[in-house]
Parts: C-alpha cells; structure tokens; sequence
C-alpha cells in the first residue's frame, strides 16, 4: 500500500540576486519546475548509512513561483527587489515549498521522510544552479507542520554561483550555456548522487562539494579556496598538487584558451598552499546583514574574484560533461620522438 508524507519548507531569504534579463531566465526555469516535478520516480537514500529505495516525488513551488513573479513585477528585477526590502519589509522575499514524499510498498517513517526530502532538495539545488548559476537560494529556512520541529532545514546561498555567472560573463570565457531541465536531471540521477551519504565516485565527490560551496555566505576564505580547487583537481584528473600547469593546459583542452583576466589557477593555488603553510589570515565570521557583501569584498583573507571565477570553472566542465553524457575526463599523455 502506497504511503505519503509531505515536508513543508519556509524559506524566509528565497529571492536570489538577478538583474533583469537573468531575473526572467530564472522565473522561465521555475516556471518548467513546476511541471517537470509532479510526480517523478526518485531513488534515494532512506536514511542516514541507509540503503537506497524507489520513491515518488511531488513539489509544489507555486509559492516560490509567485514571489519571483511578484518581485519581477514589482521591481522590474530580483537584485532591485532585494534592495526594496532592506527598506521597506513589505517588500516580501519569503516563500514556501511542499514536497510530497510517496513510498510505494512500505509505510513511510517520518525521519524516512524528511531524509528523502532533504536528498531531493539537495538534488534540486545542483541542478538549477548547473542549469542557471544562482537560479535558486534556501536561506533562513525551517521546516514547519506538525513534527518538524524535530528537524533541522539546511541552508543554500545562490551567491557564489551568481558571482560566476557575473565573472564568467564579464571575462567572456568559460562559456556558460543553460541544459534543458530535463537533459540535468537525468545525467544526475546517472551518477547515483542521490543513493548514498558517502561520495566514492570522483565525479558525486564534486557534486557533494558544490553543495558545500553553496553552504558558503559572504566570507569567501582559503576554506572556499580549498573546496573550489579540490573540485577542479577530480574534475580535471590532476592529482600531484603541485603541478599547476597540468591543470591549467587540461582546462584550456576542455573549454579553450584562457582570457588572462580569467586566469584564476595561480591564486587558487597560492592560496591553497598558503592555508596547508598556516600562513593565510583568518577572519572572524561576520555579521551577516544586507551590505555584508560589500564590506567584505576588499578585506584581508578575502577571495572573491578567485572564488567565483573557480566555481564558473567547475559550472562550464559540468555542463560540458552532462552535454557529451558523460560522467569524467580521460586525458592520455602522449610522447614522440623528432
């Protein structure tokens, strides 16, 4: 007998940075969410070190859908909406999501539930932000309905993915294509990132990353460094650390030549290496308010530009994988003699 349970999220921070034209591509892309995910066939992992099951998945984001249509219309773009609540909180950027949750030969435990929602989430997060970096951001979210006190909503930010997208635009170079929904959501349940708490597989290694990048806020860090570059070595097979330049010619063999404005791999390096020397600042971590980002975009121990040219790196070797279906890279090294 068929047993369901759906997880209520609210979502108080869920309208991402956009200007105009991406505030439009990003309502299109929630506009095809709403459909696509009616009523899926989702395998997943049943709980924590459980083993993977067959389920069914329902969202409902007409309430996502609506408050990015309402700021749209309101404010011609997101980033303006945004700045229009700092003044005026009627100004709403809150939202909600359901996510119906349908075991077909067993009855759903709660905790099942919940896991399997927060799996999907997850899932949900890589995916638009693959598709359109920055398209979707879960931040000071909880759950809510009868029992969900019990739990504990985890929080993306959308900012890192749209700080790429605006470097990768400026610089020209790494291209930046948006795959159809469909085409992502497929290759991803391809790698099987969703049937296990523990990535063995180098390419769910980089997928488990991106989603802790997205836990990351303002403070862009030799930690963020450190996660970014990490991604960048599986994705490109550069195992010896020390050999920068490796990793440098086999992105340019993926995604072309290198533009110097875009060339971030010596500083993600340094940085790196600095963090392994004990010789990078710390800082504290800040207050998070509505001009945090701007305060922090020139202080000490701060990588911004690095960071988000890094991670439009990793966006642009994803899409290029999911367009050829194809899960990692094999570069064969060749020798001659002239």
């Amino acid at each position: 007998m068929a047993s369901s349970r759906t997880i209520q999220l609210h979502i108080g921070n869920a309208i991402p940075p956009a200007n105009a034209k991406g505030t439009e591509r990003i309502i299109a892309l929630w506009q095809q969410i709403g459909t696509f995910f009616g009523d899926r066939p989702f395998q997943a992992q049943s709980g924590i070190k459980g083993s993977a099951r067959a389920y069914r998945i329902s969202l409902d984001s007409s309430s996502l859908l609506r408050a990015m249509e309402g700021a749209r219309d309101g404010s011609q773009s997101f980033s303006d909406h945004r700045s229009a609540h700092i003044k005026d909180p009627a100004n709403r950027v809150d939202a909600e999501l359901a996510i119906t949750v349908t075991s077909e030969d067993q009855a759903l435990e709660e905790v099942e539930s919940y896991q399997v929602a927060t799996v999907f989430l997850q899932q949900l997060v890589m995916a638009t932000n693959i598709i359109h970096p920055g398209a979707f951001q879960v931040l000071d979210a909880r759950f809510t309905g009868e029992g969900a006190h019990r739990f504990e909503a985890q929080q993306y930010d959308a900012r890192i993915f749209h700080g790429a997208l605006r470097t990768a635009t400026s610089n020209q170079w790494p291209e930046l294509g948006e795959p159809a929904l469909e085409t992502v959501w497929t290759w991803l349940e391809k790698t099987g990132v969703a049937k296990a708490d523990t990535a063995i597989r180098d390419i769910n290694r980089v997928l488990f990353t991106l989603l802790k990048v997205a836990e990351q806020r303002h403070e862009y860090s030799a930690r963020t460094v450190l996660m970014v570059m990490f991604q960048l070595e599986v994705l490109l097979d550069c195992r010896d650390s020390r050999n920068l330049e490796q990793l440098r010619n086999r992105a340019q063999l993926v995604l072309g030549d290198i533009p110097e404005a875009a060339d971030c791999f010596t500083e993600l390096h340094d940085v790196r290496n600095g963090l392994f020397l004990a010789n990078q600042p710390v800082n504290r971590p800040p207050l998070i308010c509505h001009n945090t980002a701007q305060a922090l975009r020139e202080q000490i121990g701060q990588h911004n530009t690095a960071v988000e040219s890094g991670t439009a790196l990793v966006l642009a070797l994803l899409q290029d994988l999911i367009a050829n279906d194809a899960q990692s890279y094999n570069f064969i090294e060749s020798m001659f003699r002239e």
